[in-house]
């Protein structure tokens, strides 16, 4: 079949309505195209922002957990009378009690001045969140019956005193029996060295 000039004058306007047609279905194809890469994209954001509340908000909440268990802490702390001037003379009260209730054979001890903590009972240093931990050192000698007395004496300091009891050093010797008295029934000495470890207020 041939077409002349007529036919394609007749067709002129079915083939430009074709074109016309094709470039706006095109269009159409492309236009959804790129909509559909943009709500992805927003949907990937969305997500993306979502999930960066969800951390923030559980690291809030952590952070949250972590100043109450410190509030606790310190509610304890100053409770137990770790926090604020050391009370000396209360510490001499309750060994000279723990001694009378323990019925102690012997027992001397000696208080050095009050410092700040050194690195090897802190490593980080004595100043910590506003306070300064401090310490004062006592040399202890004591004579008991056996191990059992000795460990069940600091226990009872450790129970009764308001400072942190920290045993630094203890050596424990026999007595000869030569030595040894009938009033006193003591088999063991020992020497000991113990930090008494409160907080201080920072300048």
């Amino acid at each position: 079949m041939k077409l002349d000039a007529k036919d394609l004058k007749r067709l002129q306007w079915a083939i430009a309505f074709l074109v016309i047609m094709t470039l706006v279905g095109g269009a159409s194809v492309w236009t959804t195209l790129q909509l559909k890469r943009s709500a992805e994209k927003t949907s990937q954001e969305a997500t993306a922002a979502r999930k960066d509340i969800q951390t923030k908000l559980a690291r809030a909440r952590d952070e949250e957990q972590e100043l109450r268990d410190k509030i606790v802490r310190f509610q304890e702390l100053k409770k137990r009378g770790y926090i604020g001037p050391e009370q000396r003379l209360d510490w001499v009260e309750a060994i000279a009690r723990v001694k009378a209730a323990r019925r102690i054979f012997k027992l001397d001890y000696e208080f050095a001045p009050q410092r700040p903590v050194d690195a090897s009972i802190l490593p980080g240093g004595a100043a910590t969140g506003g306070f300064e931990v401090m310490a004062s050192q006592m040399r202890l000698q004591i004579e008991v019956l056996h191990e059992g007395e000795l460990l069940a004496f600091l226990a009872d300091l450790r129970d009764t005193v308001q400072a942190l009891l920290q045993v630094r050093s203890c050596t424990i010797d026999r007595i000869a029996p030569s030595s040894m008295q009938r009033a006193n029934n003591a088999q063991l000495k020992a020497e000991c060295t113990l930090e008494w470890i409160t907080l201080r207020e920072g300048k």
